[in-house]
């Protein structure tokens, strides 16, 4: 038996060594070390998340709040109207384009100083323009958040002064730049790299304060920011052999941490990453085995060399996969007719009507054996406590007859 044994645990031994290794995704061998407190790399154009740091966790964002301010800024459609720049807006704290009470400009050009040299004065001037008062704008910059998939975010500033009720995420910047970057005016704003600049008392020319402009091929945008509370912060896309990526760190103690996390982040969606594309009337089976043609383009990122994994519901609706099991998009395939969808909720409803009479059924069974059980014990108890009483009864005539006998 010992001997048995031992061959066994040889066996299971070797089979463990000759077994193929579960496999090991490059991607998660080969990630970057982030130092920033949370951070966040995406598709531009997907919207697949292909590096995440604790991306959900509420963070203070400081200037690339200011992204949400020119968005909505150029959304307006009102870029070319002339804003008369209040006192109010004069006297923001912090970096400023130095804009003088009672003097106008362009909207657009406000938008460009704020996004170029990050200057609070002139968030303050576009949200009293655009909504009447600060508080007011920041109802529209919430309002714009939740359009945009940014379900973690509030903001109360529209230049991100800190405030403790002024919190986003890296997923949700993520969102509102992927957002914000498909707007063509948008791209050209947050692209430039020097500003001419002429207000009353400062004729200087604006220097962009996002570095990587000019330190990292393909980056064509979009915004840094600083705050004692948020520490560093810094939202970048770039554009480079095919790819489109966006980048969002927050909460680096550095500029130089933020900068080399961020180009990190770049180095590793270039070099482990691609898209897959299945075109328009690929076809596409379905469970019952019944081909349907794709409506429409689909494109996804994967790591290279790793297929896309197609599920198709009894409902009709195509969803793509990685191979962890992440939903990279989904995409109606074909609507089931409404016999065959009646046909499943008879169906449904014939197996949950079965289902509940068979568990009837053994509930009732059940019950009948064990009170069938405790019958026959109570009859069982009842016949040795008879012959128990039967045999006292016994040995007491025998005693009295013995005793009858004795004394006649």
């Amino acid at each position: 038996m010992k001997k048995f044994f031992h061959t066994i645990v040889s066996l299971c031994f070797l089979s463990g060594l000759l077994a193929p290794a579960a496999p090991v995704f490059a991607e998660q061998e080969k990630a970057p070390h982030i130092k920033s407190q949370s951070a966040i790399l995406i598709d531009q154009k997907t919207g697949n998340v292909l590096y995440n740091k604790k991306d959900n966790k509420k963070m203070y964002p400081a200037s690339i709040t200011k992204i949400v301010t020119a968005i909505l800024a150029i959304d307006s459609g009102e870029m070319d109207e002339t804003v008369t720049v209040s006192k109010n807006a004069t006297l923001a704290e912090g970096t400023r384009v130095y804009l003088n009470e009672g003097e106008q400009m362009p909207l657009r050009k406000l938008v460009e100083g704020m996004m170029v040299n990050s200057g609070n004065d002139a968030a303050v001037a576009i949200a009293e323009y655009l909504a009447g008062d600060v508080p007011s704008f920041a109802d529209k910059m919430n309002e714009f958040a939740k359009k945009a998939g940014a379900r973690h975010t509030h903001f109360v500033t529209p230049n991100g002064l800190y405030n403790p009720d002024h919190y986003t995420t890296a997923e949700d910047m993520a969102k509102i730049t992927q957002y914000a970057m498909k707007n063509s005016e948008f791209r050209r704003i947050v692209k430039i790299k020097n500003l001419p600049w002429h207000v009353k008392g400062w004729d200087t020319t604006l220097v962009n304060h996002h570095r990587l402009l000019w330190d990292y091929p393909g980056t064509t945008g979009v915004k840094n920011g600083y705050v004692d509370k948020s520490k560093h912060t810094l939202v970048t896309s770039v554009s480079r052999d095919g790819m489109d990526f966006i980048a969002v760190v927050l909460k680096a103690r550095t500029s130089r941490e933020a900068y080399s996390d961020t180009t990190s982040l770049f180095d590793y969606g270039f070099s482990h990453f691609q898209r897959q594309k299945l075109s328009k009337g690929t076809l596409i089976e379905d469970p019952a085995g019944k081909k349907h043609a794709l409506k429409e383009d689909l494109e996804v990122t994967l790591p290279i060399g790793e297929k896309v994994l197609k599920n198709v519901s009894a409902s009709g609706e195509l969803t793509l996969k990685n191979s962890v099991g992440d939903s990279l998009a989904a995409v109606q395939l074909f609507q089931p007719s409404p016999k065959k969808e009646a046909s499943q909720v008879a169906a449904h409803s014939s197996g949950e009507a079965t289902g509940s009479k068979l568990a009837l059924q053994l509930t009732t069974r059940t019950a009948l054996f064990f009170y069938s059980g405790f019958l026959m014990l109570t009859a069982l108890m009842v016949m040795i406590r008879m012959r128990n009483k039967r045999r006292r009864a016994l040995q007491r005539m025998r005693r009295y007859e013995k005793n009858y006998t004795f004394i006649k």
